[in-house]
């Protein structure tokens, strides 16, 4: 990839991240950006973190409206070799599945679940970090069999705009804050079952799933991935 492409990519998430738009819209138009420089199958995988614990709070991809619940699941109850925790607390904030593996995929049992029936034989996780090493956000992109190993110098860029990715989340976050803030109601509590279902929720909890990112709860009674 030429030098002036990577800088223009560069450039644009660099001036997006600035521009304090809302979550959707930023991501949006930094896969575009992300794309000139990193080639990949799909579209990406973008996640909010909160900084605190790790946890997953929304998850945005134009090919996957919602994210499958056994997905979370596996994400914070398995064990495995490639997980985005794992990736958001390492040195470098960036980390492949050959690398975790050794060159064998396979290796990792979310890998022969949810990515190899789909043809995907490699992923790429980038913790979205800010410059005091908050960790906001993770971008997930991902190849199919026979296409080239992501290289140093893709390594090299995400690494390099991963800081004003995570200032772009952030304030995503922020303006979705100050454009619906929180009412002065009293918290929620959704009792579940071992099969993650619901068992009880307190009076006006509805409220609050409905409005969590992603949420499916209205129509479909599913509950969102941060509460999952």
């Amino acid at each position: 990839m030429s030098a002036y492409i990577t800088r223009r990519a560069r450039d644009t998430i660099v001036r997006l991240a600035g521009q304090g738009l809302d979550l959707p819209t930023f991501w949006r138009e930094s896969s575009a950006a992300v794309a000139r420089v990193v080639p990949h199958s799909m579209t990406p995988c973008w996640y909010t973190l909160d900084p605190s614990s790790l946890l997953v709070t929304s998850h945005y991809q134009t090919e996957v409206l919602e994210l499958p619940p056994e997905i979370l699941v596996h994400e914070y109850l398995a064990d495995d070799v490639h997980k985005m925790a794992d990736v958001a607390r390492s040195e470098s904030g960036v980390s492949t599945l050959h690398e975790a593996t050794g060159g064998d995929p396979s290796r990792s049992p979310g890998y022969n679940l949810y990515m190899r029936p789909f043809g995907v034989e490699q992923e790429l996780l980038v913790a979205l970090r800010t410059r005091t090493g908050d960790a906001w956000g993770m971008l997930g992109l991902y190849r199919e069999q026979g296409q080239p190993l992501f290289d140093a110098d893709e390594l090299r860029f995400l690494r390099d705009i991963a800081p004003y990715l995570a200032e772009g989340a952030r304030r995503g976050l922020l303006v979705g804050e100050a454009t619906d803030p929180d009412a002065p109601e009293a918290p929620g509590l959704v009792v579940l079952r071992e099969d993650w279902s619901v068992e009880s929720l307190t009076p006006g909890v509805e409220r609050w799933l409905a409005e969590l990112p992603n949420s499916g709860w209205q129509g479909h009674g599913a509950l969102p991935p941060a509460v999952l």
